[in-house]
C-alpha cells in the first residue's frame, strides 16, 4: 500500500510546538466543498479529522503515523467522492492521494486557533467508539467502585476530548469522566481535579 507524507502537518506541528499547542483547527476546501480540519498531536498516533459542512456532516479520520505518514486509503472513500460531487473523468480516476496532495498544499504553516473539546468529541464520535455521543459537555469525575474500571468507551471519550495524558491518568486512578448534554451543566474547571482525586 502506498504511503503519503504530510509535509504540511510537519511544518504546522513545528509551529504548534513553538506556541505550546497540541491541537489545531483549520479550514480546507476542495472542488468548492468545505471541510473543517482538526489536528490532534496529544494522541498517538496523531489524528486528523476532516468534517464536511452541512446539517448531517460526514467525518473522515486519518491516523497520522510517525513521520507524518498516512496510508493512501480512506475507509469512506465513496462518501468523500459523493460529497465532492466529482464527475467521472476517463483520463484520471480520482484517488485518495489526489485529495491528500491538495490538502497538504493548503495546511496552514502557522497555528491559528485550537478546537473546542466539544468539536473534537462531535468529530471523534462519528469515527470512534465513544459512550453517550450526544453528551458532549464535561461536568466532572467519578471514582469507580472496587471491582469496576474505566470503560473503554469512557477512556476513548476522555482521550478524544483532552488527550492521552488525561485519559491515562483517569485509567490509572480508576476515575471516569462524566458528561452531560446540557451546556449550562458544563464544568470545565473540574478537569484539573483529577490530579487531587
Amino acid at each position: 500500500m502506498r504511503i503519503f507524507e504530510f509535509s504540511g502537518l510537519r511544518i504546522l506541528h513545528k509551529n504548534m510546538k513553538q506556541k505550546k499547542e497540541k491541537r489545531a483547527i483549520f479550514p480546507f476546501d476542495y472542488n468548492g466543498k468545505n471541510f473543517s480540519c482538526i489536528f490532534l498531536t496529544d494522541i498517538l498516533p496523531y489524528r486528523l479529522y476532516l468534517t464536511t459542512l452541512g446539517i448531517n456532516p460526514e467525518v473522515f479520520e486519518l491516523e497520522i503515523k510517525k513521520g507524518y505518514r498516512v496510508k493512501c486509503y480512506m475507509e469512506d472513500y465513496k462518501k468523500l467522492v459523493a460529497y465532492l460531487e466529482l464527475e467521472y473523468d476517463p483520463n484520471h480516476k480520482f484517488a485518495p492521494i489526489d485529495f491528500f496532495k491538495a490538502l497538504n498544499r493548503k495546511i496552514p504553516k502557522e497555528f491559528q486557533r485550537k478546537p473546542n473539546y466539544t468539536d473534537v468529541i462531535r468529530a471523534a464520535s462519528k469515527r470512534r467508539n465513544i459512550e453517550e455521543a450526544s453528551k458532549i459537555y464535561f461536568c466532572g469525575w467519578k471514582r469507580n467502585p472496587i471491582g469496576k474500571t474505566v470503560s473503554d468507551k469512557n477512556y476513548e471519550k476522555t482521550k478524544s476530548a483532552f488527550g492521552e495524558e488525561k485519559a491515562e491518568m483517569s485509567k490509572s486512578k480508576n476515575i471516569s469522566s462524566c458528561w452531560t448534554d446540557i451546556q449550562d451543566e458544563e464544568n470545565i474547571k473540574k478537569l484539573s481535579e483529577i490530579v487531587t482525586m
